[in-house]
């Protein structure tokens, strides 16, 4: 067999055992013991000037969501109906996010989606970065609201608790950014008859590393999902411009951040692109966490 027929077949072989595999996670025993994937994504708003724009990428996007087939998904920038574009393309999904500009349909959401038969909705609650997080409102010196989507979930087979919050941090206020970084991790994690939720902080943070918002989540007690990682593919920075040779000098803004209880197996930060093309400004990140922190 020729190098590249093998290099098909074995493929082939191991999409064949992933399927197989799947296909054994039905019942709740194996769901219970399967990894968590948590996707994170700024999906880029509706732009009508962009090249490519939304209507051009959204097909590209939903099968590159379907493809790497997320437990739990977070968007950044999306509006209410590229949201309900997803989520026609992903029925499976249930999903709860607010416009950030009136707590209803106005302006971007910072929307989570999470797999129905795998969770049970047990809360929802939307945060904004400002003194006033229970109302639509800006704070600090950010240029726009910005605000922090916080879903509960049980997992059906296990029973543990997921305190999930999804951020988009402003790209002008630093302060405003450390304020937000402050706000989403210092929750205390959401406790439900006695049981105590591990926490999963992510989203679009505009802020690298090296910076006050990116340290004070840290502080937290929270943990970059790219750095504790054994498995890590993909370029470090996540932001592209469109083009899919940037990689934003190799600093990460967008972020998966992991509380006590759960370890991260692996992680990634894909680039795939369609005639060439980039799908969002941003490269999503894809991690894959262990509920029962072996």
């Amino acid at each position: 067999m020729k190098p590249a027929a093998l290099l098909i077949a074995v493929a082939f072989a191991a999409l064949a055992s992933a399927s197989a595999s799947t296909s054994a996670a039905e019942s709740p025993a194996s769901d219970a013991a399967r990894p968590v994937r948590l996707m994170s994504y700024n999906i880029r708003y509706d732009a009508p000037d962009d090249t490519p724009n939304w209507v051009q990428r959204r097909p590209h996007m939903a099968r590159q969501i379907a493809f790497f087939d997320p437990d739990v998904l977070g968007v950044q920038e999306a509006l209410i109906p590229m949201v309900a574009y997803l989520a026609e393309q992903a029925p499976a999904y249930d999903h709860y996010g607010v416009g950030r500009d009136d707590g209803a349909q106005a302006g971007e959401t910072t929307t989570l989606f999470w797999r129905r038969a795998r969770f049970e909705t047990i809360s929802t609650q939307t945060l904004w970065c400002s003194p006033t997080p229970d109302r639509p409102s800006k704070g600090w010196d950010a240029a726009l609201p910005r605000t922090v989507t916080r879903v509960v979930l049980r997992d059906r087979a296990s029973g543990r608790l997921l305190d999930v919050r999804n951020a988009h941090m402003d790209h002008v206020g630093a302060v405003a950014r450390e304020h937000c970084a402050a706000l989403a991790a210092d929750l205390a994690p959401a406790t439900v008859e006695g049981v105590t939720a591990a926490v999963v902080l992510m989203g679009d943070f505009n802020a690298g590393p090296d910076t006050a918002a990116y340290r004070r989540v840290l502080t937290a007690g929270l943990r970059d999902a790219r750095t504790v990682s054994p498995v890590a593919f993909g370029p470090d920075g996540t932001f592209n411009d469109f083009d899919i040779a940037k990689d934003n000098d190799g600093v990460a803004i967008d972020h998966v951040f992991v509380g006590p209880g759960l370890s991260v197996e692996r992680y990634g930060v894909p680039t795939d692109s369609f005639a060439g093309q980039v799908i969002s400004d941003h490269f999503p990140v894809v991690v894959d966490i262990a509920l029962d922190g072996r």
